[in-house]
């Protein structure tokens, strides 16, 4: 198989660049995943007191299923592990995804209290530099900075290790996408995706992304998932003028099923492709979407996604897509909307916010997403939705808005500040969950209304 030629499709060839830097990025993160499960069969040796591996130390952050307060500090490493031995049989080339023979070093805590690991950075510094060389004058909006990779040499030399000896398989796929030549350009790469680094678009300023092109991209989300085994993905996506036109979402713990019809696709969080590359979706704007098996070379041949070739649902089969352990949200909401309508709950729990999407777009015309902020929290991150989104719209038969029905607004920066909470539906349901959502908001405020009335009494 040879890599896709280009054609004068509307952006074939960004849509080419965003599959195979998405596919290089995914090959990172199975290396480092492949150390963390070597580690659970070969752990090292206990550390020392007083290292900063020590897990009884009370500012190690918890995992997503886990019950403990997150962690206050800063920046604390997490998790630190020796270099394991490969087993026997097992490749030794450092570009083999599932080699073992990894950098020490896991993971640190952001000042957010989120995890970010090596294969984050790592991640983020080949995304960046695909997109960088192929389209110099766009815009990146990424996650991740490189603030504790200058601060922290050895760090920045076990990221480094990762980026400079990962390269796709095929070097005629490889040849197109652009890479750092050294760590301070690593780390220069990196921080394009601050935004205050990047280019100036046609019709942009640096920071400005209601206008131009600007490519948004989420190294691995759900890294506290991804950390302990579970579901997570690499999401790259063009926005332009504010809104989607090319979105790639890889899911490498996701098995690609052959013959696995459409709408017929489960998703769990702990059922995994250990042994492949998982699967890759994406869309470009009015073309459809997509989804191939993922693999370490050449882009493998993919399939049409239509959900709508399903049958069209009502509320009582309606199967919810939601995250019982996030931070964000409140899952009673999805509970309460589940009583009223006599449908199930739950369905599909998913931490990774991209992959309650990819769990939508591969799924039935029954699946719903219902995502209600916690009134604390603050608007969500751009790079949790963008791309995403349009691959489900162009599946067929989904509509996407927030809870106000109104369409997700991306043109405000790395936050969707102008949008608040998600419902993402098929498009015969879509109109009778958001009155659903009305109703309850109205019930809410009424509540609320009367509680500071009484509160009001209570002080005359």
């Amino acid at each position: 198989m040879t890599v896709p030629s280009l054609t004068q499709t509307p952006y074939a060839h960004e849509l080419l660049i965003a599959q195979l830097a998405v596919q290089r990025a995914a090959l990172v993160t199975k290396r480092v995943l492949a150390t963390i499960n070597a580690a659970k069969t070969n752990p090292p040796s206990p550390p020392s007191p007083a290292t900063d591996s020590d897990t009884s130390n009370p500012n190690i952050c918890a995992s997503p299923t886990s019950e403990q307060e997150p962690c206050a500090s800063p920046v604390s490493i997490i998790s630190q592990f020796l270099h394991p031995h490969s087993p026997t049989g097992t490749s030794n080339d450092p570009s083999d995804p599932f080699n073992t023979d990894l950098p020490r070093r896991l993971s640190l805590a952001k000042p957010d209290t989120s995890p970010v690991t090596v294969a984050d950075l790592a991640a983020q510094a080949l995304l960046i530099a695909a997109v960088h060389a192929a389209f110099p004058r766009d815009q990146i909006l990424g996650e991740e900075d490189a603030a504790a990779l200058r601060k922290d040499s050895e760090l920045a030399a076990q990221v480094w290790e990762l980026v400079a000896t990962t390269r796709l398989g095929d070097e005629e796929s490889e040849g197109l996408l652009g890479r750092p030549e050294g760590v301070r350009e690593m780390m220069g790469v990196i921080e394009l995706g601050s935004m205050s680094s990047g280019s100036d678009t046609d019709g942009g300023s640096p920071g400005d992304v209601g206008s131009g092109r600007v490519w948004c991209l989420d190294p691995i989300d759900g890294t506290s998932a991804y950390m302990q085994g579970g579901q997570y993905a690499i999401s790259l996506a063009l926005l332009e003028n504010g809104k989607e036109v090319v979105g790639v979402l890889g899911c490498p713990n996701w098995r690609f099923e052959e013959e696995m019809a459409d709408g017929e696709w489960k998703v769990q969080e702990n059922v995994l492709d250990e042994e492949g590359m998982g699967l890759m979706l994406s869309a470009v704007r009015g073309q459809g979407a997509t989804v191939r098996p993922m693999g370490s070379g050449v882009l493998m041949e993919g399939r049409r996604v239509d959900r709508g070739v399903g049958k069209a649902v009502d509320l009582r089969s309606v199967h919810f897509v939601d995250s019982e352990k996030s931070p964000a949200t409140l899952t009673e909401k999805v509970k309460e909307m589940a009583e009223i309508t006599g449908a199930a709950y739950p369905g599909t729990n998913l931490y990774s916010s991209h992959m309650r999407y990819a769990a939508m777009v591969l799924g039935g015309r029954q699946f719903v997403q219902l995502r209600w902020p916690k009134p604390q929290k603050g608007p969500w991150s751009t790079w949790d939705h963008a791309g995403s989104q349009l691959i489900y719209t162009e599946s067929g038969a989904g509509i996407v808005t927030d809870l106000s029905g109104n369409p997700i607004d991306f043109s405000t920066g790395n936050k969707l500040s102008n949008s608040w909470g998600l419902i993402t539906a098929d498009e015969k349901i879509h109109g009778q969950v958001l009155g659903l959502v009305n109703q309850m908001r109205a019930a809410e405020a009424e509540r609320e209304t009367g509680q500071a009335g009484l509160r009001r009494a209570g002080t005359c």
